[in-house]
């Protein structure tokens, strides 16, 4: 599938990637090169109800096929939510089978969530990495074509990029990751800043403590530690940002910290958060959504890692960074690396 024929610009192609907000910030470079190599392919990503916000109106993608397996898993437990989880699985197969796809590229790669999926999209070419590089070595059984990426791509951004070699498509440049304008979200994020006076020139730095998982978790009293470090910047203010919930271990952060350059920033909506993370001038966070959002914008972006890989799974471009714990546990990250790293960014 190579080449700018007419058959290419009618190229149907179906993305799988249901989860995380990261993973799918991650993913996000595939279909921006497919739409800058083959501009007329029409784009399709199968996703969960709550990450589809990312790629809803968003400039690469043609259509959103929300796939709700966590809702699905709840409502299970009833004779009513078995014929509703039925009637709605029913109805995103007639959707597949209408779309007639192509090339389906499964970014996932679970035998038990994505590969059904990939398999209903009926696709002639399904592309998935090799048994090796699988998230589990069934998954491969419903793809037709396995990559296997160079050793060179060891984040899962560049990964997930050399999925397109079967379709023809190399990428070229940098990793593009665009998202939706969010024009809501940016008005509210701006009155937010307005209210606090932070318009004002001032360097607006997001520490992201919260991830899920307490063992991805750099404890509490380091990140004020640091948080006291950067407002020895009198032009620091500091947004301790988390998610609905989160109020209180964000405020455990803010304890004792200057309460007129530190503010608790916890918003409902996505947009939001994406909406308010194009304004912030450095990013410092455990392994999560938000930390992604951050760098995919362009953000300055410090990872702190310790059971997950930062090689794979941290920041992604020229502008980060990455810590790796060298026990894997989070609380052996040292306070005096983390201030070396943010210096290193140029950011402190």
């Amino acid at each position: 599938m190579t080449g700018s024929s007419d058959g290419d610009r009618r190229v149907r192609v179906a993305i799988i990637r249901f989860t995380s907000l990261g993973d799918v910030i991650h993913a996000l470079p595939v279909a921006a090169a497919i739409r800058a190599q083959r501009p007329g392919a029409r784009i399709s990503w199968l996703v969960e109800e709550r990450e589809q916000v990312l790629l809803r109106d968003n400039p690469v993608i043609d259509e959103v096929i929300v796939v709700p397996l966590r809702r699905w898993r709840k409502q299970l437990t009833t004779a009513e939510g078995w014929r509703r989880s039925w009637t709605e699985l029913r109805e995103i197969n007639r959707t597949l089978r209408a779309a007639t796809f192509d090339v389906t590229l499964d970014l996932q790669g679970w035998a038990h969530k994505t590969s059904p999926f990939v398999i209903l999209t009926r696709a002639p070419l399904r592309i998935g990495f090799d048994p090796g590089h699988a998230r589990d070595r069934i998954s491969p059984l419903a793809t037709n074509r396995h990559v296997t990426p160079a050793p060179s791509a060891v984040h899962i951004v560049d990964q997930n990029l050399a999925l397109l070699a079967p379709m023809g498509i190399t990428a070229q440049g940098s990793a593009q990751f665009p998202l939706p304008a969010f024009s809501d979200g940016e008005t509210r994020a701006a009155e937010w800043r307005r209210r606090r006076g932070l318009d004002d020139g001032s360097k607006l730095v997001a520490v992201l403590p919260s991830t899920r998982g307490a063992a991805k978790q750099w404890p509490a009293v380091r990140y004020r530690d640091i948080c006291r470090r950067l407002l020895e910047n009198p032009a620091v203010r500091l947004m301790i940002l988390g998610g609905p919930g989160e109020e209180a271990s964000l405020g455990a952060v803010a304890e004792g910290l200057a309460a007129e350059r530190t503010f608790v920033y916890a918003p409902g909506p996505i947009p939001d958060l994406v909406a308010m993370l194009r304004h912030v001038h450095l990013a410092i966070g455990n392994d999560t959504g938000p930390l992604h959002v951050a760098a995919g914008h362009g953000v300055p972006s410090l990872g702190l890692f310790g059971p997950t890989r930062g090689a794979r799974n941290g920041p992604y471009g020229a502008h980060c960074a990455f810590l790796q714990s060298p026990t894997g546990r989070m609380k052996d990250l040292a306070v005096d690396d983390v201030w070396c790293a943010i210096r290193r960014l140029g950011s402190a």
